[in-house]
Order: C-alpha cells, then structure tokens, then sequence
C-alpha cells in the first residue's frame, strides 16, 4: 500500500525537529545528576548539517548534564556506509544517518536482516530540496535571457556527445548565446563528483527518467557514482560541494551540478530547465510558485516507516510549475536500538 505525500505531512515534518528539542531537554533533565558524557553521533549528507548544528548545540546548552552531539557532514552515500556497517558485521557506525536518497534495496535487506545490531531499518522523511545544473559561461545572465537546456540536451553534454557551447542543438533553444561566447567552437567543460554523491544521483536518475534515449537505465548510468567519460582538460572531478563549485566558478565555461541553495549561496548562474509539462524555468522560480513542494504531492510513498524507500523518487513530475530535481532528505534510525548500551543515550536517540 502507498500513500502521498500532504502538506499536512510535510508540515509535520518541520514540526519534528521542534518537538524533538523539546524532547530531548525533558528527557536529559530526569537524570540530573549522572556525570557520564553522553553522546548522539550522526553522519550523512551536508544539506541538513547547518540545521542539525544548530539543534545540537540548543540542546547541548539545555541540557543540565554533559552531552556531546556530533553529526559528521560527509555526504550521502558515506553516511549510508557508516550507518550500514556493511564491513563492521553490520553494525553500524554511527547512531543515525542522513541522506537525500533512500538506503539502496540491498543494504535495506541486509540491515533488516541483522537482527543482533538494531533492524529494521527507518526511513524519517523530512525536507525536500532542489539540485540545479550551472554554467559558467563569461558574461550569460541568470534568470530571463540566461542559458535554457532539456534533459536530452544536459544528457548529451555529459556523455561528451556535444563537447562545444555553439553546437547547432544548443544555439536552436538559446539563439543569443553566440553573442556572449569568446570564441567559435567554444570548449564545454563537464563537472561531476569525483566519490559518491546524492546529488549524483538525483542527477543522473533525472536524465534516465526524462531522455532515455540518450541516458539509459542502468547501472553504469544511474546512481552515486557512474562512468563518467575519462577525466581530463574538459572533463573535471570534483570533491565534495565545496569542490564542485570551485570546478564550476574556477573554470571558465564549465557545467556542474549542485544542491540550489549551495549553488545560489555562492552565486553561481543556473540554467533554467525545461520540466515535464515543457515549461522552462529556474529553480528559484519553481519554489515561488511552489514548485518544489508539488513534487512530493505527485509522489506515492511507503504506508510504513519500515518499508523499503528504495524505489521513490521526486523527479521529472507533472505539474506547471514543478522542478524536475527535487530530493528528499531522510534520516535512517534502526528499530531497536538496544545495541546502544547506554539508556540515556537510547532516549538522546528517541528524542532527536
């Protein structure tokens, strides 16, 4: 049985980390007194991190006994890692992880296998975010006038299919563009993540569902890291988001992607993308008209926190206004959680 996503839930999502403050002050005041340091310890993607900070050191400030939380901003795909324990007998690393993409089928089978070490696995949905694509082609605006691509075009471009900024495919849907570029026969250069990404993901599962013809689904294509064309003098490897916009800023007449807010925080231009309903806008648009929302309302999602997330995803879906990349944020807790041997950190656990 699926469910969708309303924004009654997504209200209560955001509601979660109040309540969960709340919580927590509560529950470390009952044991006043202990002069144990207690610990919550989390890892995963960096869109969340400045959030979680910000909670932690509340309720480290609240708290009348000394605590220490700590969430490692590492990426999706190492937060997975670390919370699966793959390599540990599938203990996990950390007390929860975070990512923008649900834990991947087979590490969802083996966690929920593990019964020594705290299965099933939970997934807690709670924000949604944009990635974008961006350029840094000299002198193009952003926003009206700026750079319009399709996901047939983006899929071409990164599989090295039109390697130069004046082939004919990108000049029919952007005729001004000659006008700004330095030089005939303009060189692209493709940014991606060099270890795996979230973003990576998003990315190149977007390409899949809206041009396959030019992006198939599979696994040398989709996921968090794919075979990139060989790295080289256009095509650059990028570490991290920091990373991936020093590739983007740094070198003139690059593509890249990257999470909205990071990208427009460091004043990188957007390309406006054409969505499923064939409009061309920007992400920033998209959210004025409640873009990014709308594809959570058109996504169907597990009836139970402890069912497999691994099949949903909020991409190139219907609605006028409705941006084509959107990701979730989730954080993975394990039902039981009598392996944490300490019960004032399992109700830390509870209460975050």
């Amino acid at each position: 049985m699926m469910r969708r996503m309303s924004s009654s839930f997504r209200t209560a999502c955001a509601a979660t980390l109040v309540l969960a403050w709340c919580s927590t002050v509560m529950m470390i005041q009952v044991v006043n007194g202990q002069d144990d340091l207690f610990g919550l310890h989390g890892s995963g993607t960096t869109n969340p991190s400045k959030c979680f900070w910000i909670l932690m050191n509340q309720i480290e400030d609240q708290s009348r006994l000394p605590l220490k939380l700590s969430y490692r901003a590492v990426g999706s795909s190492t937060g997975v890692k670390e919370f699966a324990g793959a390599d540990n007998a599938y203990a996990p690393y950390n007390d929860f992880g975070a990512g923008d993409i649900p834990v991947p089928q087979e590490v969802y089978d083996n966690i929920n296998a593990d019964t020594d070490n705290g299965g099933p696995l939970l997934h807690f949905p709670f924000a949604l975010g944009a990635i974008s694509i961006f350029h840094s082609i000299p002198g193009v605006p952003s926003g009206t006038g700026g750079l319009n691509m399709t996901s047939c075009l983006i899929a071409k471009i990164f599989k090295r299919g039109i390697t130069e900024w004046d082939d004919p495919e990108i000049l029919d849907m952007n005729p001004s563009l000659q006008d700004y570029l330095p030089s005939d026969n303009y060189p692209i250069n493709i940014a991606h993540r060099r270890k795996g990404s979230s973003s990576t993901a998003s990315v190149t599962k977007y390409l899949a569902v809206s041009c396959p013809a030019e992006w198939p689904d599979n696994e040398e294509n989709v996921g968090s890291t794919i075979s990139w064309p060989p790295a080289g003098e256009h095509v650059l490897e990028c570490e991290g988001s920091g990373g991936m916009t020093a590739c983007i800023r740094d070198n003139e007449g690059t593509i890249g992607y990257i999470d909205s807010g990071h990208g427009h925080s460091e004043n990188l231009v957007e390309i406006e993308l054409e969505n499923a309903a064939g409009t061309v806008l920007s992400s920033k648009e998209a959210a004025k008209e409640n873009g990014i929302a709308s594809a959570a309302d058109n996504t169907a999602l597990p009836s139970e926190l402890t069912a497999s997330f691994a099949t949903v995803d909020y991409l190139n879906k219907d609605g006028e206004f409705t941006w084509p990349i959107v990701a979730m944020t989730y954080v993975y807790v394990r039902q039981d959680i009598t392996h944490i041997d300490n019960p004032v950190e399992q109700g830390l656990l509870k209460a975050w």
